[in-house]
């Protein structure tokens, strides 16, 4: 399509809202199928311990533990080591609890 082409076809189209459903019958029928599988898709989400949620899990806890051990250097490499390792454990309780309160308002 030429550059002229298109501006008259914008210019014939311009007061037209591009987001509006469709006026035939089947458009319709195909939008409203359409948005009923992404409304199943969305309702239908994969609250378990899946491999990706257990990776970001552990990865997170260990740079805030690592954050936290940077942070305690200053106090000697055993406190840092043992408030690195505490504070990456609590990230990770946290991590879980918050799935498994996910898992269990999902029940409801």
């Amino acid at each position: 399509m030429s550059r002229a082409e298109r501006r008259a076809y914008e210019r014939m189209n311009k007061n037209q809202d591009r987001y509006a459903v469709p006026a035939g019958p089947g458009a319709r029928a195909r939008m409203e199928r359409m948005r009923a599988k992404r409304e199943a898709r969305r309702s239908a989400r994969d609250l378990s311990f899946t491999r990706r949620y257990v990776t970001m899990s552990l990865l997170s806890a260990f740079l805030v533990g690592l954050f936290a051990f940077s942070l305690q250097w200053s106090n000697g490499p055993t406190v840092a080591t043992i408030v690195g390792l505490v504070v990456g454990l609590l990230w990770l309780g946290v991590a879980i609890g918050l799935r498994l309160l996910q898992q269990r308002s999902a029940n409801r």
